[in-house]
Order: structure tokens, then C-alpha cells, then sequence
């Protein structure tokens, strides 16, 4: 519904490597920081060094526990389908940065979402659009 406001809810997220296909040292995402209806922020596991594949990896893995926890959203099996709109602020970057993910929109069993990523001091470093999909098993 637009217009409408939302609230943030104070919970206790899983750690996020529990519920991502990826183990160390590939998980990227270190803790849910805030996650209300539609958006998650997360904080970095790490302080880099931060390349920028490295930063686009970390945002889709946020925009995949973001769909997560949606209502009928995607399993911890879900697959990249697409990155679009890469916007690269810094090709490098040293220190611990935020990953946020909002949902942009659900087509069929797709879940579409905007990712960006900050540096410590707010700084935005990539963003982008990343679409994500079930594995080919899960389908509906």
C-alpha cells in the first residue's frame, strides 16, 4: 500500500550464515542490523580489502535474506538471475561497509531487489539491481 508507514520492529535475526548457501570465507554479510516489511540492512563481515564484485556479491547475499523472510519468499537454495543497473562508486575500498536491500517487485517466483552499499561515513560505493530465482528443483 502507498503512503503507508512502516515500523521498524526490534528481533533477533539468525546470524546470517545459517541461512545462506554460502559458508566462510564466502559469507560477506555479518549482522542484520534492520529489517522492516520490504528493506534490510546489514552489516559487512570483514573490513575488506572491498573489490567491487566483492561489494556486489555482499549486496545480493543481503537482497537474499531479504526474500527470505518474505512470505512465501525463496529458500536459502536461491540463485542469482540477474544484476542490472551496476553503478560502481569505488572500485576498491578498505574498511567495514553496510549492505541495505529493498524489494523492487515480484514477478512469478522472481524477487527483483536494489541493492546499495555504504562505506562507514554513509559513502555510497555500488548499487545495483539484482533479480533472484529458485533453483531450477523449486520451481512452481
Amino acid at each position: 500500500m502507498r503512503g503507508a508507514s512502516t515500523r521498524a520492529v526490534r528481533m533477533t535475526f539468525p546470524e546470517p550464515a545459517t541461512l545462506l548457501r554460502h559458508r566462510p570465507p564466502a559469507v560477506l554479510v555479518r549482522e542484520v542490523i534492520e529489517l522492516s516489511g520490504d528493506r534490510l540492512v546489514a552489516t559487512s563481515n570483514g573490513a575488506g580489502p572491498w573489490t567491487w564484485p566483492a561489494l556486489l556479491e555482499g549486496g545480493a547475499q543481503a537482497a537474499g535474506l531479504l526474500v527470505g523472510t518474505q512470505v512465501d519468499g525463496l529458500s536459502s537454495r536461491a540463485v542469482i538471475a540477474d544484476y542490472r543497473q551496476v553503478g560502481i562508486g569505488a572500485a576498491t575500498h578498505a574498511g567495514a561497509v553496510r549492505f541495505t536491500a529493498t524489494i523492487d517487485r515480484r514477478v512469478m517466483q522472481f524477487w527483483r531487489c536494489r541493492i546499495e552499499v555504504h562505506d562507514g561515513a554513509g559513502a555510497l560505493l555500488l548499487h545495483a539491481t539484482v533479480t533472484l530465482a529458485p533453483p531450477s528443483g523449486e520451481r512452481r
